[in-house]
């Protein structure tokens, strides 16, 4: 979407919308991996196959941390690479609440009642990253 936004507004591809639009992907491809946990169970029984069912919780679980971290490490390397403005490293200020969630999903991944506030909180993030960050592209 990032992307093709840029596209349809400039008439070009840019690596400044390449790397935006990482963050993104990474953050929302980690939401429905993580809302996938509690319907283990119930989608296995009817046929459905996705991560969590293939590998299990726990071995997605740290699949979503290597995401998470993917996220952000995108910002620090579209900064550095110059693709990014300085200020788009305000994004990084979610990951304050990125490192508790990390913790949580990992010790918490087979208990779905102690993962509901951290799946919560990955909600937060998948909101408040990027839209730090695009307040840190157009200031």
């Amino acid at each position: 979407m990032v992307m093709g936004t840029d596209f349809v507004l400039t008439g070009r591809y840019s690596w400044t919308a390449f790397a935006a639009s990482l963050v993104p992907f990474f953050l929302v491809n980690n939401l429905l991996l993580l809302n996938q946990f509690p319907d283990v169970d119930a989608d296995r029984q009817v046929g459905r196959d996705h991560l969590p069912i293939r590998i299990g919780r726990r071995s997605s679980a740290v699949v979503y941390n290597v995401f998470l971290c993917l996220a952000y490490a995108v910002i620090v390397a579209g900064y550095l690479a110059g693709v990014l403005p300085a200020g788009s490293l305000i994004g990084l200020l979610t990951f304050a609440l990125a490192v508790p969630v990390m913790r949580g999903v990992v010790r918490h991944a087979d208990d779905i009642p102690a993962l509901l506030p951290y799946m919560t909180k990955n909600v937060i993030i998948n909101i408040a990253t990027p839209a730090l960050m695009a307040l840190g592209l157009f200031f």
